[in-house]
């Protein structure tokens, strides 16, 4: 097949060869490591900060899954899903990441039109779509498609992890907050999904992009990772409300705009008044990945947001904020603290998450700026008013402002501590995921 790990090394060869016959000078094998060593040392902190995280928990992470499956065993006698009996190549073969399979394999099918009945429709294409390119080239099998989507998260997060670090550096001018930012980040008890065959990664990595380029001046890449953030997630439209805050810096009131005195000057600068044209070209394009993704759906489905319509069969459907924190009171309050943490233990971990970050939102307001703490806020009130705790804490895992802020308020001292806390209950969150036990 055309598609084969040794026709694509093959070809590969051959076009190296032929460039060497042409190009003689300087060798492929001079150029590419002095290219390399150059790229290493322009980026060597962020990338050594990002190397250490990835690799001081993400294999931990799948290692307690995995023992957790073998030594607690599943749920319910035997995973629902199963695409080989060797449980290490079944190990990310767990709840969504099944859809995004489905989706990477079959594509798109939209079969009923009743919003009680799920159809895979709901899923944005951007990690299917990849996962489909990369499967391809490893193998075109099951296990193929889910190595490829791991390597994908895997490598989008540490992409991400760069770019965090390089825009608090910037920010703040401050290497030591961006390196314990990277650090409370990766070991975040939600940050599992960062491992998994989920779209965490890569909604992290266009949001810290899309930010830092915009932050910049850099309007073309900042649209660029915009748009990836709106074919990731639903949500993603909402990205373009705090980058057109961004955007629009010059015209805003202080208080509005952010504390730009905290950058350094000729860095992360808000946008000229010159350019507030590109740059809120730029800040739209999270809207316009979801507006191209809507308009797939109206030609699938003759309906362009069905597939918001079908996270009812979910079990999202509006409450409002006012019946999720009274109904929490009620309990806490009839029942007492014990009965609801042992009778709802899941709900309890994700309204942890939920609350870090919406606390939190209130000093990134004032230690990042307002288009930070809107990021935070746009993105997890709206999923609380329309599911309650429903995956409350893996949306918190991506609002990357409020472990900025936790990385400046916690001090030096205290930061092992946390990120050792962290890691414990992500422990814990790991073996419930992987065994397929509630952690929603």
């Amino acid at each position: 097949a055309a598609t084969s790990v040794a026709r694509a090394l093959l070809g590969a060869v051959l076009l190296g060869l032929v460039r060497h016959v042409f190009v003689p000078r300087p060798p492929i094998y001079r150029d590419l490591p002095l290219r390399l060593a150059t790229s290493w040392r322009k980026r060597s902190s962020a990338s050594r900060a990002a190397w250490a995280a990835l690799l001081g928990t993400r294999p931990a992470v799948l290692f307690v899954g995995y023992l957790a499956v073998v030594m607690f065993g599943y749920s319910h006698n035997g995973p629902p899903l199963r695409i080989s009996p060797n449980e290490v190549a079944n190990l990310q073969v767990r709840w969504d990441a099944a859809w995004y399979f489905g989706i990477a394999n079959e594509g798109y099918r939209y079969w009923s039109t009743r919003t009680t009945d799920q159809q895979n429709i709901v899923f944005f294409p951007a990690l299917p779509t990849l996962m489909r390119v990369g499967g391809r080239l490893l193998g075109r099998t099951a296990t193929s498609l889910f190595l490829a989507g791991t390597l994908i998260t895997l490598g989008a997060f540490f992409w991400a992890l760069t770019f965090l670090y390089r825009l608090v550096s910037e920010m703040l001018g401050n290497e030591d907050a961006a390196r314990s930012s990277v650090w409370l980040l990766a070991t975040y008890p939600f940050a599992l999904f960062y491992g998994a065959v989920y779209t965490e990664s890569l909604f992290l990595l266009g949001a810290v992009a899309a930010f830092y380029r915009l932050n910049r001046g850099e309007y073309v890449r900042a649209g660029l990772w915009g748009l990836l953030v709106g074919l990731t997630r639903p949500n993603g439209c909402f990205l373009s409300i705090p980058l057109a805050m961004v955007a629009a810096g010059p015209w805003l009131p202080r208080w509005l705009a952010g504390p730009l005195n905290t950058r350094r000057p000729g860095q992360c600068a808000a946008p000229q008044p010159s350019s507030i044209g590109p740059a809120i070209v730029a800040a739209a394009m999270p809207g316009v990945g979801v507006l191209l993704y809507s308009a797939y759906i109206w030609q699938l489905t003759g309906y362009p947001f069905t597939w918001a319509t079908g996270h009812a069969a979910w079990g999202r459907e509006y409450q409002g904020l006012a019946t999720l924190v009274t109904d929490r009171w009620m309990w806490l309050t009839s029942a007492g603290v014990y009965k609801y943490t042992s009778e709802l233990p899941n709900d309890l971990l994700n309204a942890l998450g939920a609350l870090f970050v919406v606390v939190a939102a209130w000093p990134v307001w004032f230690r990042l700026g307002p288009p930070y703490a809107v990021f935070i806020l746009i993105n997890i009130l709206p999923p609380l008013a329309a599911g309650g705790m429903l995956s409350a804490g893996r949306f918190s895992s991506v609002l990357f402002p409020a472990f900025v802020w936790l990385a400046t308020a916690i001090p030096a001292r205290q930061r092992p501590g946390w990120n050792a806390t962290f890691m414990a209950i992500q422990a814990l969150n790991a073996s419930l995921f992987y065994t397929w036990r509630d952690l929603y």
